[in-house]
C-alpha cells in the first residue's frame, strides 16, 4: 500500500493552473526529493496532502486514507517557514502544540527537543531564536506526535552549511525509524545528498519521477572535481563551505571539490577573489543540478 499517493491532482486559480494533473505514490520508509522552480507547484501539492487546501480535480491519500481525513493525525509537516509565539519559550510553544493535537505523551517534548538539540535553548523565548533555532524548533513540532509521514517544504532555507548538514542527518535518522519523508527544495545539491528518489515538477506538471542515479544516466551529465592548493588549506577548506560544497582533503597539499560543470567558472572567480589556485580539473561524475535544468530542456521549458 502506497503511503503518499496523488491521482490526477490538480489546483487552480483563476485561469492558472498550479498543480496540474499530478499522480505520483511514494512507499513506507522512502525519503522522496520534490524538485522544482520556486512556482513549479510544491507547496500548494504539500498543502493539499496536509488537508490545508482543496484541489480543483483529482484527489490524494496519505496512510491509505482520503485527504482530509483521520490519516492527517499521523503527519508532521513544516510547510513554509514554521510561525510560533514568539513571547513563549520554545518548549512552551511544543506544550501548546501537544495540547491542540492531543495523545502527546509530556515527556515527547523532551525527547523531541533532544532530537534536534535544542535542549539548551528550549525555555528561552522564541523571540530571540535565530532563524536556524526556528528551523529545528519546527522540526521537534513536526515530529511531536510520532507520525509515520513527514511533508517538509523547503526546509533548510536560511542555514548556513553546518545547519544544513544538521538538518540533513537529523532527517536521515527520523527515516531510519520508518518515517516516510517527502522534501521538496529548489537547492538541488542538498536534495542529492538526502534522497535517492526525485519527483520533478514543473509549472505544476509532473516532468520525471524515478531513481536519482536514473536521472542523471537519462541525461548524460559531468561535474568537474577540482583539486586546489594554497598557503592556507584552512582558509580555502572554509571558503568552499562557505560556498556550499564539501570539499575534501585529497592530499597533504590539495584540497578537492566536486562542483556541477556550470558553475566550474564561477567557482574559480569566487575562489581567486579569496587567494586560491586551481591547479587541475577533471571529469569524474554527474551532478544532480544539471540533471534537473537539462530535464526542463527536455519539457521546452525556458532555464
Amino acid at each position: 500500500m502506497s503511503v503518499i499517493r496523488a491521482d490526477g491532482l490538480t489546483k487552480i486559480y483563476g485561469r492558472t493552473a498550479a498543480v496540474d494533473e499530478l499522480d505520483f505514490e511514494i512507499e513506507a520508509g522512502e525519503i522522496v526529493g520534490f524538485l522544482g522552480p520556486n512556482g513549479a507547484g510544491k507547496t500548494t501539492t504539500l498543502r493539499m496532502l496536509a488537508g490545508l487546501i482543496r484541489p480543483t480535480r483529482g484527489r490524494c491519500s496519505v496512510l491509505g486514507a482520503p485527504v482530509p481525513g483521520p490519516g492527517l493525525r499521523r503527519v508532521g509537516t513544516m510547510i513554509e517557514e514554521p510561525s510560533f509565539y514568539p513571547y513563549m519559550t520554545g518548549r512552551g510553544n511544543l506544550r501548546h502544540s501537544a495540547l491542540l493535537h492531543g495523545g502527546v505523551p509530556p515527556q515527547r517534548i523532551d525527547e523531541a527537543l533532544a532530537f534536534v538539540r535544542m535542549q539548551n535553548a528550549a525555555d528561552k523565548k522564541v523571540k530571540a531564536y535565530s532563524q536556524g533555532m526556528r528551523l529545528r524548533l519546527g522540526l521537534a513540532r513536526a515530529l511531536l506526535h510520532d507520525p509515520k509521514v513527514l511533508l517538509l517544504d523547503e526546509p533548510t532555507n536560511g542555514l548556513d552549511p553546518v545547519g544544513i548538514a544538521e538538518f540533513r542527518e537529523r532527517l536521515r535518522e527520523t527515516a531510519r525509524r520508518g518515517v516516510t519523508i517527502l522534501v521538496s527544495s529548489h537547492i538541488l545539491a542538498e536534495i542529492e545528498k538526502l534522497v535517492d528518489r526525485v519527483i520533478a515538477i514543473e509549472r505544476g506538471r509532473l516532468i520525471f519521477d524515478g531513481p536519482l542515479g536514473a536521472l542523471v544516466r537519462r541525461l548524460d551529465l559531468a561535474t568537474v572535481v577540482y583539486h586546489l592548493v594554497t598557503d592556507d588549506r584552512d582558509a580555502l577548506v572554509a571558503a568552499l563551505e562557505a560556498l556550499g560544497y564539501e570539499p575534501s582533503l585529497a592530499s597533504d597539499e590539495h584540497v578537492s571539490v566536486i562542483v556541477p560543470e556550470q558553475e566550474s567558472k564561477a567557482l574559480l572567480a569566487r575562489l581567486a577573489e579569496r587567494g586560491v589556485a586551481v591547479l587541475e580539473a577533471r571529469r569524474e561524475q554527474d551532478d544532480l543540478e544539471d540533471a534537473y535544468l537539462k530535464l526542463l530542456q527536455e519539457d521546452g521549458q525556458p532555464v
